[in-house]
């Protein structure tokens, strides 16, 4: 019964504070006009700032560019903020590039079958030669960029990833058409340096795509893995059920977890604590942080789940070992603190659990976190503390 009052105890504190705001992304977005000397003409750029921007001015963010803007910018820039939001990922600057000719702007060779094509290579000098430095010189970028495309977007991101791999570090190309102009996407496949630095790349094709998609897809995806790549971790998926347009939100999905790998790491945290105790713990984050660089994303709701319940099995080192981890990457996170003092709780560590309790009150009450969660961490203190002066009476 005691565990199990605990546990109640947890949920009643633990609740992710994302649940209590809604996303309300209009104030944090921009439009742009930059005049372009490649193109000779002036363009417009779309930005979508992460929740936190104004207020966090210390920190940089990551960056994803994306292009067909006119009609794919909203489903995107939600997409990015319901992962952030829920921990999954980084909070995102998003960059929304709009291409009224896009025929134009993201096939590199003419194909006659459509009209305007064959100007993807400038577009590409454009993007890399005055998009980026105008982002990085107006906003708080980190070092880490992403690049999406869907359909002709898609040809324009995988003719980046093989003409200038280095660019961007995550690459993401949905129903691409590497069937256009005749294959020009496969010749500069066979002559590009197979070592991409380090990039990742997600490819995937909606199963009932019409025409040559699924089929060159296969073929490209088949030819870039007889080039045996270095330096690119990448995937290649036909995804059943879906068509040309309906593999743009689950792809999107897919690729955000390929890039960022979330799964799982509850489960293996957990076990290792088990097995091998606090240093694994210290070791697995090293390990992750290594391996993984940019792309290792800690999930602090289910890591803190995770410390719990070592704390709850009597290794409480264990779990605080882990609590530290998060705290060093999350100084900001109430929920983890909160949760840290919820495994110390359940260890008998009524000081401390006190101390780690207070933290949380003062971080949330200067962070502006909810009044229903400072009345709840307020709360769990009245209960600790009842719990300390129950223990030391039984002592006596």
């Amino acid at each position: 019964m005691r565990s199990i009052a605990i546990l109640s105890l947890l949920f009643l504190v633990f609740i992710p504070a994302a649940s209590a705001t809604p996303i309300d992304g209009g104030e944090r977005r921009e439009r742009l006009e930059i005049h372009s000397a490649v193109l000779g003409e002036t363009r417009q750029i779309i930005v979508h700032l992460p929740d936190g921007y104004q207020e966090d001015t210390g920190r940089t963010y990551p960056v994803l560019y994306l292009t067909d803007a006119e009609w794919q910018f909203d489903l995107i820039a939600a997409t990015m903020d319901y992962h952030a939001e829920w921990g999954r990922i980084p909070g995102h600057i998003i960059v929304g590039l709009f291409n009224p000719e896009r025929n134009a702007d993201l096939v590199p060779v003419n194909d006659p079958r459509y009209p305007g094509t064959g100007n993807g290579d400038a577009y590409l000098q454009h993007v890399n030669d005055e998009v980026l430095p105008l982002i990085n010189e107006r906003y708080r970028t980190s070092d880490v960029r992403l690049l999406f495309g869907h359909s002709f977007g898609g040809v324009m991101v995988l003719n980046q990833l093989l003409t200038g791999p280095g660019a961007f570090d995550g690459y993401i190309a949905l129903g691409a058409s590497t069937w256009v102009s005749d294959r020009v996407l496969f010749d500069r496949l066979e002559a590009v340096d197979p070592d991409f630095g380090g990039a990742a790349l997600y490819m995937a094709v909606g199963e009932t795509d019409g025409g040559a998609t699924v089929p060159d897809g296969e073929l490209f995806a088949e030819r870039l893995d007889a080039l045996e790549p270095q330096g690119l971790d990448w995937v290649f998926e036909i995804r059943p059920g879906e068509n040309h347009f309906t593999n743009v939100p689950e792809g999107l999905h897919r690729a955000i977890a390929f890039l960022y790998p979330f799964a799982d790491q509850q489960a293996e945290l957990t076990e290792i604590g088990r097995e091998r105790g606090a240093s694994a713990v210290r070791d697995w984050f090293a390990e992750q942080d290594a391996g993984l660089g940019w792309r290792f994303h800690p999930q602090s709701m289910e890591l803190s789940l995770a410390g719990f319940t070592l704390g709850m099995e009597g290794q409480i080192d264990t779990a605080l070992a882990l609590f530290d981890e998060l705290q060093r990457r999350f100084p900001e996170n109430v929920e983890v603190v909160a949760v840290s003092a919820n495994a110390l709780g359940a260890a008998q560590r009524f000081a401390a659990a006190i101390t780690e309790i207070d933290r949380a009150i003062e971080m949330a009450e200067e962070y502006g976190h909810p009044d229903s969660r400072i009345e709840a961490f307020r709360a769990f203190r009245g209960r600790l503390v009842s719990r300390m002066e129950a223990a030391a009476q039984d002592g006596n």
